[in-house]
């Protein structure tokens, strides 16, 4: 019984983690979303003809930014994980009757 409940927990504390590192992402999500939304809140003062009466954009713009970072970060904790990725680069042997001919050379330029 004691290996059970010490099996238990053991799994428990393993699933807080993996759930504090997904929220800890989606609130980096929030906050970087807040800072970009409030900092094009800014720029648009530029084009404003009364920029000192329109201090309310950056608010507007760090409203968006959040909503924004909320629903990114919704979506990356919710997809699938990868199963398998490519290296960057790699030498790979060729082989030609049980002998090595040469090697193949490549480079990810682009993942999608």
């Amino acid at each position: 019984m004691k290996k059970i409940l010490t099996l238990l927990f053991l799994l428990t504390i393993q699933a807080q983690s993996a759930h504090a590192q997904s929220l800890r992402n989606f609130l980096a999500t929030c906050g970087w979303g807040v800072v970009g939304g409030a900092a094009l809140g800014v720029v648009s003062l530029a084009f404003e003809d009364k920029p000192s009466e329109s201090w309310n954009n950056v608010a507007r713009g760090a409203s968006l930014g959040l909503y924004a970072g909320m629903g990114y970060g919704l979506y990356a904790m919710n997809r699938p994980p990868a199963t398998y990725q490519q290296p960057d680069f790699a030498i790979i042997p060729t082989f030609e009757k049980g002998q090595v001919e040469g090697v193949r050379i490549t480079k990810t330029l682009f993942d999608f």
